[in-house]
């Protein structure tokens, strides 16, 4: 046996959840359903008319709407049905949304007689719509404010969706002047045909392709280039349904590239023209020192004398040098130099110095006059360049007949001597007064003069040896200088020289000089 239609009824209002309402045109009262009455906020009745009092039961901003609907219905032969979504003002005084339904039941003249409707409260889903509508606005305006293109392509790579970004860089006014247009409507058969396989490939394999570096041809504009990252696009089924694209226009940084490139290039090639001038300068600079000093020995009037010597340039192109410059056949002179800083300039003082040391040669025998000479050189050729630089130097002239050691320093440390196995500054008394070469004119320079027999080993050296520094930045000084070589006293001379050598690179910050060395050494045998 069939239910009647008035059981059908009330189970189909069950089924949907939604209250029913009724009400007669120009009756005060309403008839709510036990449901409307708990939409409405009023479980237990009297639940206000939302026909009569509509201005105070909805939201001031959805009231006018709902009103014209009304009015509309209301008018004979009006709308039939009404269907509005309002919020209305719960009895808690929350706003709630209320999906309001009406059917007109009129007279045989088209008026309204009576209203019929349902209620039911949609709060939850207009607070998930609004909310997922504020969402989609973000992504809007993170999309349409990121510089770079994003677009959506179907399977036949048409466009369907884009960012104004993609819209001018395809040179249209909106994205909708892209939509069912692919790239072949906008770049050059090659790009587009490469483009239209990598979409393909993508949307076969459902591999995204990430950032990958391409160039952009196009019918009558420049080329460009874009780094690209394409995906597959799929619905929430996981079915396919195109692609997805993201695309940034790398032009200007790969034609920086390029030109850093070609710049590095022909930076390059200068750099290694200027290193092969620089390793000819420095055989050149490595020429010039005697190479014959080390064990050379010297042997006249009762008197030998025993050489040494090391040099360690820092760099290239190094400020140190010595030279040995016979004066007759029982005297020589000697002359160990440090020029200020290292590199080119360093090398070009140490050129001036040699021509300037020739130029002297009459007066060697005099360490005085020698050194007097070679300021007055220098001094005059700096002056001429404008430049501001100095040299220290130690010059020493050994007479066998004489037995005698006379030297001068320029601003250079004075030597050290080995005496009865104790290794001792030489005192500096009017040496110290001594300016370097090539600051002043007209210097004059004090010498010394010590006798052969009074000395067992003589040690010269420049500044790199004791300056050097420990990790607390500590110099290692000269008085140790003079401990390594007291300690060494026995040894060889060769051997001295390098136990030296490395004592002061293990001392070191890094095993290394950050300065040239150049070491000099005679051991002296008198009365043979």
């Amino acid at each position: 046996m069939k239910d009647p239609a008035g059981n059908r009824l009330n189970l189909a209002l069950q089924a949907s959840n939604e209250g029913v309402w009724e009400w007669y045109v120009g009756e005060p009262d309403i008839y709510y359903s036990e449901r409307a009455n708990r939409f409405l906020g009023y479980e237990g009745g009297d639940a206000p008319n939302i026909i009569t009092k509509a201005a105070e039961c909805f939201h001031p901003d959805d009231f006018p709407e709902y009103q014209e609907s009304l009015q509309r219905m209301l008018s004979p032969n009006g709308l039939e049905k009404l269907a509005i979504e309002c919020r209305y003002q719960h009895q808690d005084k929350t706003w709630h949304w209320l999906r309001v339904r009406g059917v007109a039941v009129r007279d045989n003249k088209g008026n309204v007689q009576r209203i019929v409707g349902t209620i039911i409260d949609i709060t939850e889903r207009k607070v998930a719509e609004t909310e997922l509508e504020e969402e989609r606005h973000r992504l809007y305006q993170l999309i349409e404010n990121i510089p770079v293109n994003v677009y959506y392509k179907d399977e036949d790579s048409k466009f369907v969706l884009a960012n104004s970004s993609t819209a001018h860089k395809m040179g249209v006014e909106s994205y909708e002047d892209l939509l069912g247009k692919s790239d072949h409507d906008f770049f050059d058969i090659t790009h587009a045909n490469i483009a239209r396989a990598n979409e393909l490939e993508i949307m076969e394999s459902r591999k995204p392709q990430i950032q990958i570096i391409q160039r952009e041809t196009w019918e009558g504009k420049e080329d460009t280039w874009a780094e690209i990252s394409k995906m597959p696009w799929l619905d929430k089924k996981g079915n396919l349904v195109g692609t997805l694209g993201i695309t940034s226009d790398v032009t200007d940084l790969i034609r920086t590239q390029r030109m850093l490139a070609s710049v590095a290039e022909e930076l390059q090639s200068r750099y290694t023209a200027v290193d092969e001038e620089l390793k000819l300068a420095r055989q050149i600079q490595q020429a010039l020192l005697p190479r014959s000093l080390g064990g050379l020995t010297l042997e006249a009037y009762s008197r030998k004398v025993t050489f040494g010597c090391r040099y360690t340039p820092a760099s290239e192109m190094a400020g140190d040098f010595y030279e040995v410059l016979p004066i007759s056949e029982h005297a020589f002179g000697f002359l160990v130099c440090d020029v200020m800083g290292h590199g080119v300039r360093a090398a070009l003082v140490v050129s001036m110095l040699r021509g300037l040391m020739e130029k002297e040669r009459e007066v060697a025998i005099d360490p005085e006059s020698y050194l007097y000479g070679i300021n007055e050189g220098l001094v005059a050729i700096l002056q001429r360049a404008g430049v501001t630089f100095f040299a220290t130097a130690i010059y020493c002239v050994v007479n066998l007949k004489e037995g005698t050691l006379s030297y001068s320093c320029a601003g250079h440390p004075s030597p050290i001597v080995v005496r009865s196995g104790v290794a001792s500054q030489l005192g500096e008394d009017g040496n110290s007064k001594n300016p370097a070469l090539g600051l002043i004119p007209g210097s004059t320079f004090s010498a010394k003069s010590v006798s052969l027999n009074n000395m067992d080993r003589l040690f010269i050296f420049t500044d790199g040896l004791h300056e050097v520094e420990d990790t607390a930045g500590r110099q290692l000084g000269i008085k140790q200088v003079e401990y390594m070589l007291t300690e060494n006293k026995e040894s060889a001379l060769e051997e001295t020289l390098d136990h030296v050598l490395d004592k002061a690179r293990a001392y070191s910050e890094n095993g290394e000089f950050s300065d040239d060395v150049c070491l000099l050494a005679m051991d002296v045998i008198s009365n043979l």
